[in-house]
């Protein structure tokens, strides 16, 4: 989402107790009219790691999906070594927002199961940790690209391709 638009956004969740439901619904169509250009394209995207007995990661796998409305029309499955989860979830993200732009795709949902990476994306957690500090910065450096973005926190029952994907990577 552009830094206009997501602006706007947190005046209204900031002040929306002091609009009618009348009022902020119709600020928050507007909104979402505004922005959602062509929102029809989703990402959907997961990471998965395995651990060794004293729960160090020793192999991470990613996995994602492009659709446009219910049709997919882009995955990919990928190991990507020993990592952490978090990472796994980063690396996960950079590589669907990378397809994105390799497909000159300009406006995207996106969808992960990882609460902490989304919090972070949007600017609700700080990025304590220093490697994810490095990804975070580069998922912003991408999504800048685009003309519109959201994402969004979706419960791992809503993201099982992109979750199976990333367990297909832990293989490859």
């Amino acid at each position: 989402m552009d830094s206009k638009n997501k602006k706007i956004s947190k005046i209204l969740d900031k002040y929306k107790s002091s609009f009618s439901s009348t009022d902020l619904s119709s600020l928050e169509s507007l909104l979402s009219n505004d922005l959602n250009v062509n929102g029809e394209y989703l990402l959907f995207t997961d990471g998965a790691c395995e651990f060794d007995k004293d729960y160090k990661p020793i192999n991470a796998g990613i996995g994602g999906v492009i659709k446009l409305k219910d049709k997919t029309l882009f995955s990919f499955s990928e190991n990507v070594g020993i990592k952490t989860n978090n990472e796994a979830e980063y690396l996960a993200l950079i590589k669907g927002i990378n397809l994105c732009i390799k497909n000159n795709i300009c406006n995207i949902s996106i969808f992960a199961d990882s609460e902490l990476v989304v919090k972070q994306i949007n600017g609700d957690y700080k990025v304590k940790n220093e490697r994810m500090a490095v990804l975070h910065k580069k998922t912003h450096d991408l999504l800048s690209k685009f003309n519109y973005w959201d994402i969004n926190h979706v419960l791992r029952e809503k993201n099982t391709e992109a979750d199976n994907l990333s367990k297909q990577g832990l293989t490859k």
